[in-house]
């Protein structure tokens, strides 16, 4: 009998934990979009990426996917854990776990487009023009629209668990 309460306390203490770690992660991922805004910023301005702007975003970019993983695989763990414990939960919690769930599979999305898609096409058309005139004009577009949707989800999910 000693032994069911203690694990009940272990279970809420690691859900604790993981909900700590999971505010920390939305910070770091939120932080790092606004980083990767800030350099777009200076690229569009400079029309050109240098060779520390590109390591810089390139790190910053991974930092961000890893995190939008990171939040992504929490929300399916709590989503199965509301599954799985359904008739202690009302539909607000269920519906509320089903939207962030969504927007951090669409921020996977978003972010993994940025950094393995339209990071590279950027890159790739500085190599070989030495600049980003023409090119830069016709890929930077999705790239920063991508980048704002990027924002503004993570902001969506900071606040959503903010208001919790």
């Amino acid at each position: 009998m000693i032994l069911i309460p203690s694990i009940w306390y272990t279970l809420r203490m690691s859900i604790l934990f993981l909900y700590i770690i999971h505010h920390i992660v939305l910070c770091l991922g939120l932080a790092s979009s606004l980083i990767i805004d800030i350099f777009i910023i200076v690229v569009e301005k400079t029309k050109r990426i240098r060779g520390i702007e590109k390591n810089i975003m390139s790190r910053v970019m991974t930092y961000s996917f890893l995190s939008s993983l990171f939040v992504f695989l929490l929300q399916l763990v709590y989503l199965c854990f509301i599954y799985l414990n359904l008739s202690e939960f009302t539909f607000k919690v269920y519906a509320f776990s089903m939207t962030t769930f969504f927007i951090s599979g669409v921020l996977v999305f978003c972010t993994a487009t940025q950094k393995y898609y339209q990071f590279k096409i950027l890159q790739r058309n500085q190599e070989i023009h030495h600049h980003l005139s023409d090119s830069f004009i016709a890929h930077h577009k999705e790239f920063r629209q991508t980048s704002v949707i990027i924002f503004i989800l993570w902001l969506a999910l900071y606040i959503a668990y903010i208001l919790i």
